[in-house]
């Protein structure tokens, strides 16, 4: 391979590479602001400019491929006074409202200024200032913070394919605006604030909610289709406030959709049952867990079950499943469901051009290698039975159940668990470890990054507490 040499060191690179990934692999940092992997170059921000041996003038660092033998200075006087100057430039419109600013934290523009601007700033003149703006449902603009990086309209145009973000006027009245002063019509907006180099594009959703160092990261799997973009859950004191892509160049790259980022919220739901619940007349009633199985136990005693598994639950999950039914439930049939209409792998596909897929679960192909086949319609569909056994991990979407018995185990809101005569509750994919199986046939894994709220239980305790109270019952009997 050939080589290069970056602040003394001699580095191997792959030919086409620019100096800022080059020197990334020499543990050497060039700040940047409008360079973004995903997207493409324009290097007119001019902060990684560097010196290079044999160049009469410093070079951008992100739009300069790396040659065999070049001899690159990212410390030198140049370099130094460069980032400095660039630093003082960006900064003379700045509010340099850090202590309110929800990117403060992790903003790139707050480390660049600690690490390579200067304590003094020689600008007198008057702040340039914007109103907030209101850019649809999920982005709030502050154009104050803006430093016109364009990153996103790069990524309107270049990854969410829709030509939405604008630069209007010049100089130091630019402003970075939808066109026509719209609201954000992409469902990948909040990919705006993701690349969004300051606080001036930040996510309604998580405004002033909480201080990005007081929260817990938790690396785990996007469970909104079957996709399975990789993704970090941010939590504190066990709620989580907001989900964040993972760089995954062969399944989502370094991008995810608003469905999947704001999907947790369920998780979170005021109607959600926490407790055990067995209906009493048109009502729920809270149990606890041995009364609460005891009547979903009775609800499905001398019926014909059949077992409905949401393919929303991992394969360890189903895999106890098919173990515990055949023993409790005798000739029951075992069946998935999650997306209306869809009843095996082959009717999965694209739902757009960039991430979204037509399964809305993750696991759908996990549970069909597991051998379970889609459900189609109850009570006269294949399995003719007259009582049913839900299991649900809070994704999945029920068919109809009128006219049977049912028990649902999982996670289910008021509403839903209005259908069923008990319901156990279990945990989210946040509160549990576990496989997905995406549609690339790829195995990822869910990380517990919360633990269930209320009485929840994980599922293996819930099917233990089933099979000890049966044979106990046996053994009285």
């Amino acid at each position: 391979m050939p080589k290069c040499i970056i602040d003394g060191r001699e580095v191997e690179f792959t030919p086409g590479q620019n100096l800022i990934e080059v020197a990334k692999k020499a543990g050497v940092e060039i700040p940047f602001f409008c360079y973004h992997p995903g997207l493409s170059i324009v290097a007119q921000c001019r902060m990684c400019a560097v010196e290079i041996e044999k160049f009469p003038k410093l070079q951008t660092a992100c739009s300069t491929a790396a040659t065999e033998g070049m001899v690159v200075k990212t410390r030198s006087d140049k370099a130094l006074q460069n980032q400095k100057s660039i630093m003082e430039f960006l900064l003379i419109n700045h509010p340099l409202d850090c202590p309110i600013c929800d990117k403060s934290g992790e903003c790139d523009l707050q480390d660049n200024s600690f690490k390579f601007g200067d304590a003094n700033s020689r600008y007198t003149e008057e702040r340039r200032t914007y109103l907030d703006l209101d850019m649809g449902p999920v982005i709030k603009k502050n154009m104050n913070r803006c430093i016109h990086c364009t990153r996103c309209i790069r990524v309107g145009e270049e990854v969410a394919g829709i030509h939405e973000m604008v630069a209007v006027r010049r100089g130091n009245n630019t402003e970075i605006t939808t066109i026509d002063g719209r609201p954000l019509e992409t469902d990948y907006a909040g990919v705006y604030a993701d690349v969004c180099p300051t606080g001036s594009l930040t996510l309604k959703d998580f405004r002033y909610k909480k201080r990005t160092w007081f929260l817990k990261k938790t690396a785990t799997v996007c469970e909104g289709c079957s996709r399975g973009c990789n993704m970090t859950i941010h939590q504190d004191a066990n709620v989580i406030h907001r989900c964040t892509p993972n760089e995954n160049m062969e399944v989502n790259k370094y991008w995810m959709c608003d469905e999947g980022r704001f999907n947790f919220h369920y998780v979170h739901d005021q109607t959600r049952v926490v407790e055990p619940a067995v209906k009493e007349g048109a009502a729920l009633a809270m149990r606890d867990w041995s009364q609460a199985i005891d009547s979903a136990r009775a609800a499905l005693d001398g019926k014909k079950v059949t077992v409905l598994i949401g393919s929303d639950l991992t394969n360890e999950e189903v895999a106890m499943i098919q173990q515990f039914a055949p023993k409790h439930f005798t000739g029951a049939q075992m069946f998935h469901f999650g997306t209306p209409g869809m009843k095996s792998v082959a009717e999965d596909a694209d739902a757009d051009k960039i991430l979204k897929r037509k399964s809305k679960t993750s696991n759908l192909h996990g549970v069909e290698k597991l051998g379970l086949k889609g459900f189609e319609s109850f009570p006269n569909g294949p399995s003719g039975a007259d009582a049913v056994l839900v299991f649900r991990g809070g994704r999945a979407v029920l068919p109809d159940l009128k006219g049977v018995k049912a028990v649902g185990i999982g996670v289910f809101n008021q509403p839903l668990a209005a259908k069923f005569d008990a319901v156990l509750p279990g945990a989210a994919f946040a509160e549990k470890d576990g496989t997905i199986v995406n549609f690339q046939g790829k195995e990822q894994r869910l990380k517990r990054a919360v633990v269930p709220p209320g009485q929840s239980k994980a599922l293996s305790e819930i099917l233990m507490m089933w099979s000890n109270g049966s044979a106990a019952q046996g053994k009285g009997a």
